[in-house]
């Protein structure tokens, strides 16, 4: 399939360093940045960083994600913008090493599903399809804290989760919610399975959440793929003590330009 037109479409990066250099005292931006550290599963092998800034743009949620080596060489770069809806939102995530893309983009008020396997594969679209509980990428966050009573009182909310490389959402149950703490702080904990029969055969995704709803620890399959093309299973912690309140404009910016590399050097 021919590259879609929205291939050929200005970066998200662009669309933001282009509000940047507009914006002025009418339009502040508030932005807070965190990091994430993956860990091989059952390892204490860092498989890859992670850092998220966190910012709103004329009321709007945005998010920019650099992902990076264990060294903190960036590779990857993700953009995701709180609409259409906080838990169904646009996003773009592309990962330089070998140039997979996936996302999802709303023009002309029709939502399509993109998804580029390599650097020498046309990107290839299709329509999003209809989810009445379709939850998209990061929006993930947003679900949960729009069921966090749910969760409280023991029920397991039910969620169609869109894998883009399938162009199709998978349906997941969340379950075994009970509260404990981490690192002496109160949080909740639960499990995100596939729902039906088959989902015991599948591993799930364990979650710990504070209490305010901020993602604490991650252990599951995430999105980002090893060098075999393989979504790699991770345990990812975000450390409060890395939180940072504030962020000036030119930390996004340099952020958002920064050179991606093709490639990370072995441990």
């Amino acid at each position: 399939m021919a590259d879609h037109p929205l291939a050929r479409a200005p970066p998200a990066a662009l669309w933001l360093l282009a509000l940047l250099a507009l914006s002025g005292p009418a339009m502040p931006l508030a932005a807070e940045r965190y990091e994430g550290i993956a860990y091989s599963h059952g390892t204490d092998r860092i498989a890859y960083r992670e850092t998220h800034w966190l910012f709103d743009r004329d009321g709007t949620q945005q998010r920019l994600v650099i992902y990076r080596c264990a060294d903190g060489t960036p590779f990857g770069r993700k953009w995701v913008g709180a609409a259409p809806s906080a838990t169904a939102p646009d996003f773009d995530y592309e990962d330089a090493r070998d140039g997979y893309r996936e996302g999802v983009r709303t023009e002309k008020n029709a939502r399509l599903v993109f998804v580029r396997e390599n650097t020498h594969a046309p990107l290839e679209t299709r329509p999003l399809p209809a989810s009445a509980d379709g939850v998209l990428d990061a929006g993930f966050d947003a679900f949960v804290r729009e069921h966090w009573q749910d969760l409280a009182g023991g029920r397991a909310p039910h969620l169609d989760f869109l894998i883009p490389s399938r162009f199709e959402y998978l349906s997941f149950a969340l379950s075994g919610v009970h509260d404990t703490t981490l690192d002496g702080k109160p949080a909740r904990r639960f499990k995100m399975r596939l729902a039906g029969w088959y989902g015991f055969a599948v591993p799930g995704i364990d979650l710990i959440y504070d209490r305010a709803g901020r993602l604490l620890e991650f252990d599951g399959v995430g999105n980002v793929r090893d060098a075999a093309g393989k979504n790699q299973h991770v345990r990812i912690v975000f450390p409060a003590a890395a939180i940072r309140s504030d962020v000036p404009e030119s930390d996004i910016a340099r952020a958002a330009r920064e050179p991606l590399a093709s490639r990370c050097e072995p441990d």
